[in-house]
């Protein structure tokens, strides 16, 4: 009898989990149902429209996904690739009729609500498609590009480095290997970029490993395709391979950091938001985001989930250059800018201060009260990163 009994109370237990379960799961769909997704990325919103996505059409998308992991009517991929679709449809149509403008335009405008579409990173068929439209529209936006962007295949590895580059009219100029970050990817920053091209500098875009089109993981080495696309830079004879540098925005800022303290081909980097050190410490895990923990597991090829905060900090420990020995007695010393906000919830501000707390001589461009690659003051910095890397390459 007391086996039957505590059997009845044993599957009893295992009914209210799943109910328990089952309402948590509701409520958070009832809460959805009504807010939408838009109360839920106010710290990105600002950026995407600033970077060329409609505000009205961006807002009504957002208020309409309930369903943040699916690809059905309501999921985050499907309300979000609507939009695009339809700028998409616009630019084929203006491309037809002769309207260069307009097309260009338009499959900008498609391209950066496709980005947003697979955003954070591709976990699903959906955001697979979603992803390939993106480069597809941004690519015939390039068409238009002055000046104008060819694509780059770099063996390596028996894979691919693919990159985009970008040459100013006029004499050789020095060129800027410029990164984003694991959920930004090349085609993503042209923020970044126009400043840079403004200043009369070459850009080569790509993805740090793990992002985009990379075949690599995001690892303790992976700043060597970052090597090897320098070293291909070097046989170009359309730019200055003399006079080198790196930009890296957020885990971008990563490479830019450890190829400033160890590559001699770079003469100036620009870091902007990147991890250091600290930021892999078990105290500032816990205050990341969980999607940003996800997304730096799907990058680095780990599964992260249902590990402690103690198993995470241990995965994401070798990443630290702390640990790796490069903020004591680098190899090399490039000129350094570091940018971040000093309220980041992500990068602590601390790692961009460790840089000079040991002794690594750095320009720092800090802005109060401002979060994670100082969003609200993208303006500023984006112009003042590239003067700054014109006044040091160029001879």
């Amino acid at each position: 009898m007391k086996g039957k009994k505590w059997i009845i109370l044993a599957v009893l237990g295992v009914v209210l989990v799943i109910v328990l379960s089952l309402a948590f799961v509701f409520r958070q769909e009832l809460v959805l149902r009504v807010t939408g997704m838009r109360p839920f990325v106010e710290d990105r919103f600002p950026g995407w429209v600033s970077r060329g996505a409609t505000e009205e059409e961006l807002d009504t998308a957002l208020k309409r996904i309930y369903d943040p992991v699916g690809d059905g009517p309501g999921s985050w991929v499907y309300e979000l690739s609507k939009p695009a679709a339809q700028h998409e449809l616009v630019a084929m149509k203006a491309e037809v009729a002769g309207d260069t403008e307009t097309a260009f335009r338009e499959y900008k405008t498609a391209a950066m609500f496709y980005y947003i579409a697979r955003f954070p990173f591709v976990s699903s068929p959906a955001k697979q498609a979603a992803y390939e439209k993106h480069i597809e529209c941004y690519l015939k936006a390039a068409r238009s590009f002055d000046p104008p962007l060819e694509v780059v295949r770099i063996p390596f590895e028996g894979k691919e480095i693919i990159g985009y580059l970008r040459i100013p009219h006029g004499e050789k100029p020095p060129v800027v290997l410029v990164t984003g970050g694991v959920d930004g990817w090349k085609s993503d920053i042209d923020f970044v970029i126009e400043p840079l091209l403004a200043e009369g500098l070459a850009v080569f875009a790509i993805d740090i490993p793990g992002t985009g089109q990379s075949a690599w993981a995001l690892g303790p080495d992976s700043d060597r395709v970052n090597r090897h696309a320098l070293e291909y830079l070097k046989t170009r004879d359309d730019i200055d391979s003399q006079n080198m540098g790196v930009y890296g925005v957020s885990y971008g800022g990563w490479f830019a950091v450890k190829l400033a303290l160890s590559e001699p081909m770079i003469k100036a980097a620009v870091n902007v938001g990147g991890p250091v050190a600290i930021a892999y410490t078990p105290e500032n895990i816990k205050k990341v985001p969980d999607v940003m923990v996800l997304t730096i597991s799907h990058a680095m090829k780990v599964d992260m989930g249902g590990k402690t905060i103690e198993e995470i900090a241990q995965s994401v420990e070798p990443m630290s250059l702390e640990k790796q020995g490069f903020l004591i007695n680098p190899d090399h010393r490039a000129s350094l800018l570091s940018i971040n906000g000093d309220q980041d919830n992500m990068v602590p501000i601390e790692d961009l201060y460790i840089i000079s707390k040991r002794g690594i001589v750095q320009d720092e461009l800090v802005y109060k009260g401002d979060g994670h690659c100082a969003p609200h003051n993208q303006k500023d910095w984006t112009v003042k990163a590239a003067t700054w890397l014109k006044n040091k390459l160029y001879p």
